[in-house]
């Protein structure tokens, strides 16, 4: 290896470490966004200011909660609590999904949220 190769290898890997961070900001998008997601259509609020929210859903109200830069869901009308014991997310492509009520929320909002399908 020559030193030629090592320096090219150095250079490579600042610009990786430079542009990884660069690439992580703009593939999260609106990572700083909740994507509030019924049947009536969708609702998007800021991470960044504590709220608490009453969503409709399909068989009734959904408290959303946004705190501290994490969402999560306090209470549900569904059977089995399940979007509730799912807890707080922050991440871009974060979901949490009140089946029962047809209650979405996601982390981010444009590209990858995660789903493999979705039905309606």
């Amino acid at each position: 290896m020559t030193r030629g190769d090592r320096l090219l290898i150095a250079a490579l890997a600042c610009l990786a470490l430079v542009a990884w961070p660069l690439a992580s900001a703009v593939a999260g998008g609106r990572a700083g966004q909740v994507v509030m997601s019924t049947a009536e259509g969708e609702t998007v609020v800021p991470l960044s200011v504590d709220a608490t929210y009453e969503v409709q859903g399909t068989a009734g109200i959904v408290t959303v909660e946004v705190h501290d830069g994490t969402v999560r869901v306090v209470r549900s009308d569904c059977p089995d609590h399940t979007c509730v014991r799912t807890g707080a997310v922050s991440t871009a492509g974060s979901v949490i999904a009140c089946v029962p009520n047809g209650v979405v929320l996601r982390v981010g909002g444009e590209g990858g949220d995660g789903l493999d399908a979705r039905i309606r």
